[in-house]
């Protein structure tokens, strides 16, 4: 019979997180994160590609385009990954192209729990760092002030007034 040690703490299995593959799991907050990070590397990209299509329209549209893809394709690693935690197959994510359905499963994955434990698809994914927290908060704050905008614009009815302004071309 195999002796018990006080000295070692017996470590859960978390699986390590893979930055580059579709395998693997992550959780709500760190989708969140990871999302939020993923869309200001966007902002910046976009704007120095907007640079670039005044320097050289051929060259702008090329590093545009090779940048929407990898982005693309970043994306899919994260929805993938959130699928695996929740035991779903990564082809869920065929669910984006019906109008309704890509409303639901974004929902679906922001509001629901991973499942506890090992699943089909790997160990759980690691406890989420202080940083993964933070950005996720942000992020969770920036959505809330986003929709009490639009709330509150709709109120006043700024917001049709600005839509209309949008569609005549002028402010």
């Amino acid at each position: 019979m195999p002796e018990l040690s006080l000295d070692k703490i017996p470590q859960e299995p978390y699986a390590a997180l893979d930055p580059v593959g579709f395998s693997g799991r992550i959780g709500r907050l760190r989708l969140l994160a990871w999302s939020m990070v993923l869309t200001v590397i966007a902002m910046v990209t976009s704007l120095l590609v907007l640079l670039a299509v005044k320097v050289s329209p051929t060259l702008g549209i090329t590093c545009g385009a090779t940048l929407s893809m990898v982005y693309f394709i970043l994306g899919l690693r994260m929805g993938a990954q959130r699928l695996h935690d929740l035991n779903w197959s990564a082809w869920m994510l065929l669910l984006h192209l019906v109008p309704v359905a890509n409303l639901v499963l974004s929902l679906m994955m922001l509001l629901m729990p991973g499942t506890p434990g090992p699943n089909k698809y790997g160990p759980p994914p690691p406890p989420n760092s202080r940083a993964v927290n933070v950005i996720a908060s942000i992020t969770i704050f920036l959505i809330g002030l986003s929709i009490c905008a639009m709330i509150a614009l709709f109120a006043l009815g700024l917001l049709t007034a600005l839509i209309n302004a949008v569609n005549s071309n002028s402010l």
